[in-house]
């Protein structure tokens, strides 16, 4: 067989399949796909991705269940990524903790870890000033110039204390100040 009868442009069977998961998972056309891992059956569709701007993956609390609905988490809203084969868990800024089982992971876990490090422009701790401190982080979402600021306070702290809570907000209005953010 002569090698200009090679179709050059032919698709991958995997990367049509990756394109029709992304689809179902809401993934919109302009963001680019960095990585993908399956999982098992019950997510529908069966993979995780991983795009320039956030994580895609299905509903899998309400997984067992044909209705369970696409999830996107921007990079912003991942406050930390852990990986233990074949384990990805991710916490949010929701306060919500969820875990991915993986199985084969392929690059995402490293992908993960890389856009969530990369959206946190300044991750500092501040003293408060009636005692104690916080961790002010400024994150920034990918194609965007606003910077979405938290505050991490300690978990031995009373983040219900009106006091607290306003100590902390002048701690970040001087950070931002200091940093003319």
């Amino acid at each position: 067989m002569s090698p200009f009868r090679i179709p050059f442009f032919t698709k991958h069977p995997n990367e049509v399949q990756l394109k029709q998961d992304a689809l179902a998972l809401g993934v919109p056309k302009g963001e680019r796909i960095m990585a993908s891992g399956m999982g098992p059956a019950k997510y529908q569709p069966p993979v995780v991705i991983a795009t320039d701007r956030a994580l895609y993956f299905s509903g899998v609390d309400a997984g067992t269940s044909a209705d369970a609905k696409p999830v996107r988490l921007a990079w912003t809203e991942i406050t930390r990524a852990g990986w233990e084969e074949p384990w990805l868990t991710i916490d949010t800024v929701h306060g919500e903790k969820i875990t991915l089982h993986l199985d084969p992971a392929g690059e995402l876990p490293p992908v993960v870890r890389d856009r969530v490090t990369a959206s946190v422009l300044i991750r500092e701790r501040v003293p408060l000033d009636i005692g104690g401190s916080v961790v002010c982080v400024g994150r920034r979402e990918p194609g965007s110039d606003r910077v979405m600021w938290l505050v991490e306070f300690d978990p031995d702290t009373d983040v219900q204390s009106t006091e607290i809570r306003a100590s902390a907000d002048r701690a970040l209005g001087e950070l931002r100040a200091t940093l003319g953010v």
